[in-house]
């Protein structure tokens, strides 16, 4: 076991926020409070545990199929029997440090991580598919000012990522400013269709260059999908056709985010993105890193086989050259131990706290002394790639 001076040098790129109902309550203004309610508004019952999802003034689902709300009941040193041994047909509380800066950073310190970017839950399943761009505008900038708030409260340790209202590029560049004169370090962005536009979309090319200009990092992160239309992302689709193995869950978190994200790496291979902005800062999270080299390399084969103009043929070496890339992988992922040589280069750790499936940096460090990653190489994927990712 590293010692506390080092632990406090690793850098968690995917941990996460469960939202409260006092971005609703206080961060909403007071004259859009009761319109908001009818584009998204998400209320757990502190009793019964039982939760409301409205979006665009209808019943939605909820991100989970039971009371556990698997997306904030992880906590240090639970396991994941822990996890599988709770009642589902009972309310269970989440982790404090999902809402409260102050416990957050007490299991930080449990954990041994320096650094946290943080990132929403339920916006990043919800807001995308609000169909009032108004309104969705009003809720990104509700979420930013609360979240800037919560890392505010431990500006050494926790860096949000603000959200922007993508439904409308106009209003996505107005809130990217916005965002930056808060002093915002980085923007979240879901691999999403918006209004059946996807990022690639030229559309989202001021705004892309404007991210540049900002020197903001971008962080792309699925969300499930699962409580999405299928129109959106893969989640739901995943979901339909598994419908039947009834597992009392949702499975479409297991496939759709290296899906969502896959298919923006290609497209922004296909349409030049990553040589268009070659100093724009772009990471991938919550998916995992193990699909990186093989999309570069589908993408790559399709590339010179179609001979599409205007764009590199040789993807993989753009994604590594341009020094601006990363990818987020998971504690657990043991391909990324093996090939530690390839994503040495590029990859940072993400934890996932404190959703049911979090990885630690002690998992993290076990896998790779089990595959033999030597120590400077374990430094570049703990830390010292993101470091440099966030100019930290």
């Amino acid at each position: 076991m590293a010692s506390q001076k080092t632990d406090r040098l690793v850098i968690d790129c995917n941990s996460h926020v469960y939202e409260p109902q006092t971005i609703w309550d206080e961060y909403v203004p007071p004259e859009y409070r009761v319109a908001v309610r009818t584009a998204f508004w998400h209320c757990v019952d502190a009793e019964s545990g039982l939760i409301t999802a409205v979006v665009n003034g209808r019943s939605a689902k909820p991100m989970t199929q039971s009371r556990i709300i698997r997306q904030a009941i992880w906590r240090p040193g639970m396991s994941l029997d822990d996890i599988g041994a709770l009642d589902p047909d009972q309310p269970h509380p989440i982790n404090p440090g999902a809402q409260d800066p102050d416990a957050r950073v007490k299991d930080m310190d449990a954990l041994g991580i320096g650094h946290a970017v943080v990132f929403p839950t339920l916006f990043l399943e919800y807001l995308p598919v609000v169909e009032n761009p108004d309104l969705a505008r009003v809720l990104a900038s509700a979420y930013n000012d609360w979240i800037a708030d919560f890392c505010g409260v431990h500006p050494d340790r926790l860096i949000a990522a603000a959200i922007l209202p993508m439904q409308d590029a106009a209003l996505a560049l107005k809130e990217v400013r916005r965002a930056a004169a808060r002093k915002f370090r980085a923007v979240v962005i879901r691999p999403s269709f918006f209004e059946g536009r996807f990022l690639n979309h030229p559309c989202y090319n001021e705004l892309w260059k404007e991210i540049d200009r900002l020197n903001l990092a971008v962080f792309v992160h699925p969300s499930s999908g699962s409580a999405n239309p299928e129109w959106t992302s893969e989640g739901s689709y995943v979901d339909r056709i598994a419908a039947n193995l009834k597992i009392g869950h949702y499975i479409g978190e297991s496939i759709a985010p290296m899906m969502d994200n896959s298919l923006l790496m290609v497209a922004f291979c296909f349409y030049g993105h990553l040589e268009e902005y070659p100093n724009l800062r772009i990471a991938f999270t919550n998916s995992g890193a193990s699909w990186v080299p093989l999309a570069l390399e589908k993408a790559e084969t399709r590339l010179a086989l179609n001979r599409i103009p205007d764009v590199s043929l040789e993807p993989e070496h753009v994604w590594e050259e341009r020094g601006t890339s990363m990818a987020v992988f998971d504690a657990w992922e043991s391909s990324v131990m093996r090939q530690y040589e390839e994503f040495s280069k590029y990859a940072a750790f993400g934890s996932g706290y404190p959703s049911h499936d979090t990885g630690t940096p002690a998992e993290a460090r076990a896998n790779m002394e089990k595959y033999g990653v030597p120590a400077q190489a374990a430094r570049r994927l703990m830390s010292a790639n993101a470091a440099r990712f966030l100019r930290l």
